[in-house]
C-alpha cells in the first residue's frame, strides 16, 4: 500500500513531463471533476457574485463613518464605537468559518450555500431598515457570518471543481476577481448615497443580494462528492474528497472491500423543480461527520505548520483592514482633504491591486510548483509552495512602514494610494498561499485547516483593529506601522524551518492519526 495525497505528497507529473489530471473522475455524473466546462463556469460565477456582494457589504461601511457620525450620538454608540461598524464582519468571518465548514460536512455545500444567500439578503434588509445603533450592529455581525462563506466554503467548493494542478490558478482567480469587482463596486458607494442618507448604501446591494439566492438555486449544484475505490493501471486507486490518494495491491487490503460501481453511477431522471431544489445531491458523512470534527480542529489548532499560517495571515490580512480603514481618514483630514466621492474613487487603486494578484498569486505559483515538482521527480510536495509567501510578505512589510511614514510626513496622496494598493496586493496574494498551503499539507483535514486559519486569523485582525487607534495615540503614526511591519517580517522568517522539516512533521501527524485509528 502507498499513500500519495493523504500526508500531502502526490505523484503529479510522469517520466515524459506530462501532468496527470489528479484526482480520477469517477464515472458518476455527480462527480464535478466530469462536468463540463460551462456548468463549472456557472457554479464559479454563482459563487462570484454572492462574494463580491458579500466583499462589498463587509468593507462599504469604512467609507460611511462619517456620514454615521452625524446620526448616532455618544450615547446610542456607548459602550462600544462607531468604527466597531466596519470592523466586527471580521470577527464574524472567524465564527462563521467554525459553524458553516462542519455543517458543510453534514448537509453538502449548497444548503449552506444558499443558507448564507438568504442570510446576507435578510441582513442587508436589517440594516437598511435599521433605527438604532444597536440594530445596525446586529445587521453588520449577520453580515460577515453571511459571508464568511466565501473564505471557506466556497474555496472548498473551488477545490472540488479542480484538478490538483489547476487549484493554485483557479483559487487565485477566483479571489483575486472577486476581491478586484468588490472595489469596483465600492467606488460606486458615495455615488450611491449622494443622494440620499448611508441606509441608501443596503437599499442598493438589495437586489443583488436577492439575485445571489436565485443563482445558487439554479447554478450551482452540490460539489461534495465521494469517490469509490477503482482499479487502475495494475493497482486500485482510493481517492478522498481533497484529493488523497492511497494505492492498493489488491481489493482486500482495500477498506470495504470491492465496491459496486453501480451504486456510484444514479441515473434517474427528475423534474426541473426537484433538480433545482435537490440538484445531485451526493452521499455525505451525515452529521456523524461533525463527531470527528472538534479533535480535527484541535489537530489542526496545535499544528505549529499551521499555526504559522493562521498568525502570519492574521498580520498581513489584519494589516491590509487597519490601512484601508484608516487611509479614508487620512484622505479626507487637512492636509489632502479629499471629498467622499473623492475617496471612493481611491478604491480604484485596490482594485489594481487585486487584479496584479492573480499573475502573482495564481500563475507564477502554478509554473513555480511545476518547476520544484519536476526536480523532485515528479512528486508535488505541499512545501513547493512556500514559495509563495515570499513576495506577500515582503510587500506587506514594505507597504504598511511606508504607509506609516507617509501619513505621519505628508507625503504626497499618490504614495499613500500605492502604499495601501500595494498592502491589499499582499493580502489578496497571501490568501492564495495559505489556503493551497493548509489544504495540501493536510487534505484529510482540508475543512478544519481552512476553519483554524480563517477563524484564528480573521479574529485576531480584529483585535489588531479594534485596538489600532490607542496603539498610533501611544507610538505614534510612523512607529505603529513600521512595528507591524516589523512584526510581519518575522512571521514570514518563522517559517523557514517550516520549509526544511515541515515534511517530516507531517508525515509523523499522520502517522500519530493512523496508529490510533
Amino acid at each position: 500500500m502507498a499513500d500519495y495525497g493523504k500526508k500531502g505528497s502526490v505523484f503529479l507529473i510522469t517520466s515524459n513531463g506530462e501532468t496527470l489530471r489528479l484526482p480520477i473522475p469517477s464515472q458518476s455524473p455527480n462527480d464535478p471533476l466530469r462536468w463540463s466546462n460551462f456548468k463549472r463556469i456557472r457554479v464559479l460565477l454563482a459563487m462570484s457574485v454572492f462574494t463580491i456582494i458579500g466583499l462589498v457589504q463587509v468593507q462599504g461601511t469604512s467609507l460611511l463613518l462619517n456620514a454615521l457620525a452625524n446620526e448616532y450620538s455618544p450615547k446610542d454608540i456607548a459602550p462600544l464605537r462607531l468604527d466597531l461598524l466596519s470592523s466586527v464582519p471580521s470577527l464574524f468571518w472567524g465564527i462563521g468559518a467554525l459553524i458553516w465548514v462542519p455543517i458543510s460536512n453534514a448537509i453538502g455545500r449548497r444548503p449552506v450555500f444558499l443558507m448564507c444567500s438568504i442570510l446576507l439578503t435578510l441582513s442587508t434588509l436589517m440594516a437598511a431598515m435599521s433605527r438604532s445603533f444597536r440594530m445596525h450592529f446586529v445587521a453588520r455581525c449577520l453580515q460577515g457570518l453571511a459571508g464568511s462563506a466565501s473564505p471557506s466554503i466556497m474555496i472548498l467548493m473551488v477545490i472540488e471543481l479542480t484538478f490538483i494542478h489547476q487549484r493554485p490558478r483557479y483559487i487565485a482567480f477566483f479571489w483575486c476577481i472577486c476581491s478586484a469587482l468588490s472595489n469596483a463596486g465600492l467606488v460606486l458607494t458615495p455615488y450611491i448615497v449622494s443622494g440620499g442618507s448611508w441606509r441608501t448604501f443596503y437599499w442598493a446591494w438589495l437586489g443583488p443580494c436577492a439575485l445571489a439566492i436565485v443563482l445558487a438555486l439554479v447554478w450551482s449544484p452540490e460539489t461534495y462528492f465521494q469517490r469509490l475505490p477503482m482499479a487502475f493501471d495494475g493497482h486500485i486507486l482510493s481517492q478522498n474528497e481533497s484529493g488523497g490518494i492511497t494505492l492498493y495491491s489488491k481489493w482486500d487490503e482495500v477498506p470495504g472491500g470491492e465496491p459496486i460501481l453501480d451504486e456510484n453511477v444514479p441515473r434517474t431522471r427528475s423534474s426541473f423543480l426537484g433538480r433545482v431544489i435537490f440538484w445531485n445531491r451526493t452521499t455525505t458523512n451525515g452529521w456523524k461527520a461533525m463527531k470527528e470534527f472538534p479533535l480535527q480542529i484541535l489537530i489542526c489548532a496545535f499544528n505549529p505548520l499551521i499555526l504559522w499560517v493562521l498568525v502570519l495571515n492574521a498580520f498581513v490580512f489584519g494589516g491590509m483592514v487597519i490601512t484601508c480603514a484608516t487611509s479614508v481618514g487620512v484622505l479626507m483630514a487637512p492636509p489632502y482633504n479629499f471629498t467622499f466621492q473623492q475617496t471612493g474613487l481611491s478604491k480604484f487603486g485596490t482594485f489594481f491591486g487585486a487584479l496584479v494578484a492573480f499573475p502573482a498569486s495564481g500563475i507564477l505559483t502554478s509554473w513555480v510548483t511545476r518547476i520544484l515538482a519536476r526536480r523532485n521527480q515528479g512528486v508535488h510536495e505541499p512545501e513547493h509552495y512556500l514559495p509563495s509567501f515570499i513576495l506577500p510578505v515582503v510587500t506587506s512589510s514594505v507597504s504598511l512602514a511606508l504607509f506609516g511614514i507617509a501619513v505621519e510626513r505628508h507625503w504626497d496622496w499618490r504614495f499613500i494610494l500605492f502604499f495601501v494598493s500595494l498592502d491589499y496586493f499582499s493580502a489578496i496574494s497571501m490568501f492564495t498561499s495559505n489556503t493551497l498551503w493548509v489544504t495540501e499539507a493536510f487534505p484529510r483535514w482540508a475543512g478544519p485547516a481552512i476553519v483554524i486559519v480563517g477563524a484564528g486569523s480573521y479574529c485576531l485582525s480584529f483585535v489588531m483593529s479594534s485596538n489600532i487607534a490607542p496603539w498610533i495615540a501611544s507610538q505614534g503614526f510612523g512607529s505603529t506601522y513600521v512595528e507591524l511591519a516589523v512584526l510581519t517580517s518575522a512571521m514570514g522568517v518563522a517559517g523557514l524551518p517550516i520549509n526544511l522539516w515541515g515534511k517530516k512533521f507531517r508525515q509523523y501527524i499522520y502517522s500519530n492519526w493512523d496508529n490510533k485509528s
